[in-house]
Protein backbone atom coordinates (compact mmCIF):
# COMPACT_ATOMS: atom_id res chain seq x y z
CA UNK A 1 0.00 0.00 0.00
CA UNK A 2 1.38 3.42 -0.99
CA UNK A 3 2.04 5.80 1.90
CA UNK A 4 -0.61 8.27 0.70
CA UNK A 5 -3.15 5.45 0.54
CA UNK A 6 -2.05 4.23 3.95
CA UNK A 7 -2.75 7.67 5.44
CA UNK A 8 -6.17 7.81 3.83
CA UNK A 9 -6.94 4.34 5.21
CA UNK A 10 -5.88 5.31 8.74
CA UNK A 11 -7.80 8.60 8.65
CA UNK A 12 -10.96 6.91 7.37
CA UNK A 13 -10.68 3.88 9.65
CA UNK A 14 -8.21 3.51 12.54
CA UNK A 15 -4.50 3.15 13.25
CA UNK A 16 -2.83 1.72 16.37
CA UNK A 17 0.37 3.20 17.79
CA UNK A 18 2.35 1.99 20.81
CA UNK A 19 3.47 5.10 22.72
CA UNK A 20 4.55 3.36 25.92
CA UNK A 21 7.90 5.18 25.81
CA UNK A 22 6.13 8.33 27.00
CA UNK A 23 6.37 9.38 30.66
CA UNK A 24 3.52 8.79 33.14
CA UNK A 25 3.74 10.27 36.65
CA UNK A 26 1.06 9.99 39.34
CA UNK A 27 0.69 12.70 41.97
CA UNK A 28 -1.51 11.76 44.92
CA UNK A 29 -2.21 13.13 48.38
CA UNK A 30 -4.62 15.79 49.67
CA UNK A 31 -2.54 18.71 48.31
CA UNK A 32 -2.08 17.27 44.80
CA UNK A 33 -4.19 19.83 42.92
CA UNK A 34 -2.75 22.81 44.81
CA UNK A 35 0.78 21.47 44.32
CA UNK A 36 0.45 21.12 40.54
CA UNK A 37 -1.50 24.36 40.29
CA UNK A 38 1.44 26.18 41.87
CA UNK A 39 4.04 24.69 39.49
CA UNK A 40 2.26 24.83 36.12
CA UNK A 41 0.85 27.44 33.78
CA UNK A 42 -2.73 26.19 33.60
CA UNK A 43 -5.74 26.05 35.91
CA UNK A 44 -5.60 22.79 37.87
CA UNK A 45 -7.52 23.35 41.12
CA UNK A 46 -10.83 23.93 39.34
CA UNK A 47 -10.60 20.93 37.02
CA UNK A 48 -13.12 18.21 37.82
CA UNK A 49 -12.39 14.49 37.89
CA UNK A 50 -12.59 13.10 34.37
CA UNK A 51 -11.15 16.22 32.79
CA UNK A 52 -7.62 17.28 31.82
CA UNK A 53 -5.53 20.03 30.30
CA UNK A 54 -2.18 20.87 28.78
CA UNK A 55 0.33 22.92 30.78
CA UNK A 56 3.95 23.96 31.00
CA UNK A 57 6.03 23.38 34.09
CA UNK A 58 7.98 26.61 34.48
CA UNK A 59 11.15 27.50 36.32
CA UNK A 60 11.31 30.49 38.70
CA UNK A 61 12.61 32.45 35.69
CA UNK A 62 9.55 31.46 33.63
CA UNK A 63 11.34 29.07 31.25
CA UNK A 64 9.77 25.75 30.23
CA UNK A 65 10.97 22.76 32.24
CA UNK A 66 8.34 20.41 30.78
CA UNK A 67 5.31 20.33 28.51
CA UNK A 68 2.71 18.08 30.13
CA UNK A 69 -0.86 16.87 30.00
CA UNK A 70 -2.67 16.60 33.34
CA UNK A 71 -5.62 14.27 33.99
CA UNK A 72 -7.66 14.62 37.17
CA UNK A 73 -9.03 11.46 38.80
CA UNK A 74 -10.89 11.02 42.07
CA UNK A 75 -7.74 10.36 44.09
CA UNK A 76 -4.73 11.43 42.00
CA UNK A 77 -3.49 13.42 39.01
CA UNK A 78 -1.88 11.65 36.07
CA UNK A 79 0.91 13.75 34.54
CA UNK A 80 2.02 12.70 31.04
CA UNK A 81 4.87 13.94 28.90
CA UNK A 82 7.10 13.03 25.98
CA UNK A 83 9.97 10.52 26.26
CA UNK A 84 12.55 12.19 28.49
CA UNK A 85 10.17 15.10 28.97
CA UNK A 86 10.23 15.03 32.78
CA UNK A 87 13.99 14.87 33.33
CA UNK A 88 14.06 18.48 34.52
CA UNK A 89 10.57 18.66 35.99
CA UNK A 90 10.59 15.52 38.13
CA UNK A 91 13.47 16.68 40.38
CA UNK A 92 11.71 20.05 40.44
CA UNK A 93 8.51 18.32 41.64
CA UNK A 94 10.40 16.46 44.35
CA UNK A 95 12.10 19.65 45.48
CA UNK A 96 8.85 21.54 45.98
CA UNK A 97 6.85 18.50 47.02
CA UNK A 98 8.34 18.63 50.51
CA UNK A 99 6.18 21.69 51.21
CA UNK A 100 2.89 19.90 50.42
CA UNK A 101 1.22 16.64 51.41
CA UNK A 102 1.78 14.81 48.14
CA UNK A 103 3.28 11.58 46.82
CA UNK A 104 4.99 11.58 43.42
CA UNK A 105 5.33 8.21 41.70
CA UNK A 106 6.86 7.47 38.30
CA UNK A 107 4.61 4.84 36.68
CA UNK A 108 6.30 4.82 33.27
CA UNK A 109 7.93 1.39 33.50
CA UNK A 110 4.85 -0.19 35.10
CA UNK A 111 2.34 0.98 32.49
CA UNK A 112 1.66 0.89 28.76
CA UNK A 113 0.18 3.58 26.49
CA UNK A 114 -1.57 2.72 23.22
CA UNK A 115 -3.06 5.33 20.90
CA UNK A 116 -5.87 4.82 18.42
CA UNK A 117 -6.14 7.44 15.67
CA UNK A 118 -8.76 7.75 12.95
CA UNK A 119 -12.48 8.13 12.39
CA UNK A 120 -13.24 4.67 13.80
CA UNK A 121 -11.17 4.96 17.00
CA UNK A 122 -14.20 5.37 19.27
CA UNK A 123 -16.12 2.61 17.49
CA UNK A 124 -13.22 0.21 18.02
CA UNK A 125 -13.16 0.89 21.76
CA UNK A 126 -16.92 0.35 21.94
CA UNK A 127 -16.61 -2.95 20.05
CA UNK A 128 -13.88 -3.97 22.51
CA UNK A 129 -16.44 -3.55 25.29
CA UNK A 130 -15.96 -0.08 26.78
CA UNK A 131 -17.69 3.29 26.75
CA UNK A 132 -15.65 6.26 25.53
CA UNK A 133 -14.97 9.63 27.19
CA UNK A 134 -16.91 12.78 26.39
CA UNK A 135 -15.94 14.58 23.20
CA UNK A 136 -13.77 17.09 25.03
CA UNK A 137 -9.99 17.24 24.71
CA UNK A 138 -8.33 15.22 27.50
CA UNK A 139 -11.61 13.95 28.95
CA UNK A 140 -11.00 10.47 30.35
CA UNK A 141 -12.60 7.59 32.19
CA UNK A 142 -11.64 4.39 33.96
CA UNK A 143 -12.88 1.23 32.26
CA UNK A 144 -12.30 -2.47 31.69
CA UNK A 145 -11.19 -4.20 28.50
CA UNK A 146 -10.81 -7.96 28.39
CA UNK A 147 -10.81 -8.11 32.17
CA UNK A 148 -8.02 -5.52 32.44
CA UNK A 149 -8.33 -2.08 34.01
CA UNK A 150 -7.57 0.78 31.60
CA UNK A 151 -7.84 4.53 31.54
CA UNK A 152 -9.18 5.85 28.24
CA UNK A 153 -8.32 9.41 27.22
CA UNK A 154 -9.70 11.47 24.36
CA UNK A 155 -6.90 13.32 22.56
CA UNK A 156 -5.62 13.98 19.04
CA UNK A 157 -1.82 14.29 18.99
CA UNK A 158 -1.80 13.06 15.39
CA UNK A 159 -4.48 15.51 14.28
CA UNK A 160 -7.04 12.71 13.84
CA UNK A 161 -9.88 11.76 16.19
CA UNK A 162 -8.09 9.74 18.82
CA UNK A 163 -8.26 7.76 22.04
CA UNK A 164 -5.36 6.73 24.27
CA UNK A 165 -5.48 3.65 26.49
CA UNK A 166 -3.25 3.38 29.57
CA UNK A 167 -2.98 0.39 31.88
CA UNK A 168 -0.72 -2.03 33.70
CA UNK A 169 2.12 -3.11 31.40
CA UNK A 170 1.39 -6.77 32.21
CA UNK A 171 -1.95 -6.32 30.43
CA UNK A 172 -0.48 -4.72 27.30
CA UNK A 173 -0.49 -7.91 25.23
CA UNK A 174 -4.07 -8.77 26.21
CA UNK A 175 -5.32 -5.28 25.35
CA UNK A 176 -3.35 -5.18 22.11
CA UNK A 177 -4.69 -8.54 20.95
CA UNK A 178 -8.25 -7.51 21.81
CA UNK A 179 -7.98 -4.28 19.84
CA UNK A 180 -6.45 -6.02 16.83
CA UNK A 181 -9.14 -8.70 16.90
CA UNK A 182 -12.04 -6.24 17.16
CA UNK A 183 -10.29 -3.93 14.73
CA UNK A 184 -10.18 -6.35 11.83
CA UNK A 185 -13.69 -5.43 10.73
CA UNK A 186 -12.75 -1.75 10.97
CA UNK A 187 -9.62 -2.20 8.83
CA UNK A 188 -7.23 -1.47 11.69
CA UNK A 189 -3.68 -0.67 10.60
CA UNK A 190 -0.50 -0.47 12.65
CA UNK A 191 0.59 3.18 12.87
CA UNK A 192 4.39 3.05 12.56
CA UNK A 193 6.59 5.72 14.21
CA UNK A 194 7.50 7.51 10.96
CA UNK A 195 3.85 7.88 9.93
CA UNK A 196 2.89 9.03 13.42
CA UNK A 197 5.70 11.62 13.32
CA UNK A 198 4.48 12.95 9.97
CA UNK A 199 0.96 13.23 11.37
CA UNK A 200 2.24 14.94 14.52
CA UNK A 201 4.13 17.54 12.51
CA UNK A 202 1.14 18.15 10.26
CA UNK A 203 -1.01 18.64 13.37
CA UNK A 204 1.54 21.03 14.89
CA UNK A 205 1.75 19.04 18.13
CA UNK A 206 4.93 20.10 19.97
CA UNK A 207 7.30 17.65 21.65
CA UNK A 208 9.57 18.39 24.57
CA UNK A 209 13.19 18.15 23.48
CA UNK A 210 12.31 19.23 19.94
CA UNK A 211 9.88 22.15 19.81
CA UNK A 212 10.01 22.78 23.56
CA UNK A 213 13.25 23.01 25.55
CA UNK A 214 14.37 24.60 28.77
CA UNK A 215 15.42 27.64 26.73
CA UNK A 216 11.86 28.42 25.63
CA UNK A 217 9.30 30.74 27.10
CA UNK A 218 5.80 29.20 27.20
CA UNK A 219 4.23 31.70 24.79
CA UNK A 220 6.78 30.84 22.10
CA UNK A 221 5.10 27.46 21.56
CA UNK A 222 1.77 28.93 20.45
CA UNK A 223 -0.39 26.90 22.85
CA UNK A 224 -1.58 29.82 24.97
CA UNK A 225 -5.28 28.99 24.62
CA UNK A 226 -4.67 25.35 25.53
CA UNK A 227 -1.86 25.42 28.09
CA UNK A 228 -1.74 28.82 29.82
CA UNK A 229 -4.21 30.51 32.14
CA UNK A 230 -3.61 34.25 32.48
CA UNK A 231 -6.13 34.64 35.32
CA UNK A 232 -5.26 31.76 37.70
CA UNK A 233 -3.10 33.78 40.08
CA UNK A 234 0.39 33.10 41.30
CA UNK A 235 2.56 30.12 40.34
CA UNK A 236 6.28 29.61 39.98
CA UNK A 237 7.40 31.55 36.90
CA UNK A 238 4.10 33.43 36.62
CA UNK A 239 5.71 36.87 36.74
CA UNK A 240 7.62 36.29 33.50
CA UNK A 241 4.61 34.78 31.72
CA UNK A 242 2.41 37.70 32.81
CA UNK A 243 5.00 40.29 31.76
CA UNK A 244 5.21 38.80 28.27
CA UNK A 245 1.41 38.82 28.05
CA UNK A 246 1.39 42.50 29.02
CA UNK A 247 4.01 43.32 26.37
CA UNK A 248 1.92 41.52 23.77
CA UNK A 249 4.41 39.21 22.07
CA UNK A 250 7.53 37.06 22.25
CA UNK A 251 10.52 37.33 19.90
CA UNK A 252 9.96 33.93 18.28
CA UNK A 253 7.05 31.53 17.87
CA UNK A 254 6.43 27.99 16.65
CA UNK A 255 5.11 27.80 13.08
CA UNK A 256 4.93 25.35 10.20
CA UNK A 257 6.95 25.33 6.99
CA UNK A 258 5.79 24.14 3.57
CA UNK A 259 8.80 23.00 1.55
CA UNK A 260 8.81 22.59 -2.20
CA UNK A 261 7.62 19.14 -3.41
CA UNK A 262 11.06 17.86 -4.38
CA UNK A 263 13.05 19.54 -1.60
CA UNK A 264 15.31 17.47 0.63
CA UNK A 265 13.74 17.04 4.06
CA UNK A 266 15.68 19.37 6.40
CA UNK A 267 17.35 18.13 9.54
CA UNK A 268 16.44 19.56 12.97
CA UNK A 269 18.80 22.44 13.64
CA UNK A 270 18.71 23.71 10.05
CA UNK A 271 18.60 27.51 10.16
CA UNK A 272 16.13 29.77 8.39
CA UNK A 273 17.39 32.81 6.50
CA UNK A 274 15.64 35.87 5.08
CA UNK A 275 17.28 38.95 3.62
CA UNK A 276 20.65 37.54 4.63
CA UNK A 277 19.68 37.26 8.30
CA UNK A 278 19.02 34.26 10.52
CA UNK A 279 15.32 34.24 11.36
CA UNK A 280 14.68 30.80 12.81
CA UNK A 281 15.53 27.15 13.22
CA UNK A 282 13.87 23.88 12.20
CA UNK A 283 12.80 21.75 15.17
CA UNK A 284 11.19 18.75 13.41
CA UNK A 285 10.63 17.74 9.79
CA UNK A 286 9.27 14.80 7.82
CA UNK A 287 8.35 13.90 4.28
CA UNK A 288 4.55 13.75 4.27
CA UNK A 289 3.57 11.51 1.35
CA UNK A 290 -0.10 12.48 1.33
CA UNK A 291 1.00 16.11 0.95
CA UNK A 292 3.61 15.24 -1.65
CA UNK A 293 6.31 17.28 0.10
CA UNK A 294 8.27 17.71 3.33
CA UNK A 295 6.68 19.65 6.16
CA UNK A 296 8.55 21.09 9.10
CA UNK A 297 8.02 22.77 12.44
CA UNK A 298 10.26 25.72 13.24
CA UNK A 299 10.79 28.44 15.80
CA UNK A 300 10.67 31.63 13.74
CA UNK A 301 11.29 35.23 14.68
CA UNK A 302 7.99 37.04 15.10
CA UNK A 303 8.95 39.50 12.35
CA UNK A 304 8.94 36.64 9.80
CA UNK A 305 6.27 34.36 11.30
CA UNK A 306 3.29 35.56 9.27
CA UNK A 307 1.71 32.81 7.13
CA UNK A 308 2.89 33.12 3.53
CA UNK A 309 6.33 34.52 4.38
CA UNK A 310 9.05 32.91 2.25
CA UNK A 311 12.31 31.84 3.91
CA UNK A 312 15.35 29.81 2.95
CA UNK A 313 16.23 26.65 4.85
CA UNK A 314 19.99 26.32 5.22
CA UNK A 315 20.86 22.63 5.50
CA UNK A 316 23.16 21.59 8.35
CA UNK A 317 25.19 19.42 5.93
CA UNK A 318 25.96 22.27 3.54
CA UNK A 319 23.50 21.16 0.83
CA UNK A 320 21.73 23.71 -1.35
CA UNK A 321 19.24 25.89 0.55
CA UNK A 322 15.56 25.00 0.15
CA UNK A 323 12.73 27.47 -0.24
CA UNK A 324 9.95 27.23 2.34
CA UNK A 325 6.74 29.09 3.09
CA UNK A 326 5.54 29.80 6.63
CA UNK A 327 2.22 28.21 7.64
CA UNK A 328 -0.12 28.49 10.58
CA UNK A 329 -0.57 25.38 12.73
CA UNK A 330 -2.08 22.94 12.30
CA UNK A 331 -1.30 22.92 8.60
CA UNK A 332 -4.47 23.77 6.64
CA UNK A 333 -6.18 20.81 5.06
CA UNK A 334 -6.40 20.69 1.26
CA UNK A 335 -9.54 22.30 -0.15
Amino acid sequence: MAESQRFEAIAAHVGLSDRSDRVRIEVSGPDRAKFLHNLTTNEVKRLEAGRGCEAFVTSPQGKTMAYVILHITEDRVLVRSDPGGMELALPHFHKYGVFDDVAIDDRTVETFELHLAGAAAAELVRRAGSPVPDEVDYAHLSSDLGGCAVRIIRESPAGLPGLTLIGDRRAAQTIGELLRDRGQALELLELDPSTFEALRIEAGTPVFGKEVTEKNLPQEIGRDDRAISFVKGCYLGQETVARIDALGHVNQVLKGLWLEPHAVCPSPGSTLQADGKRVGVVTSAAVVPWRGRPLALALIRTSHARAGTVVQVEAVDGAEPAVATVSELPFPQPA
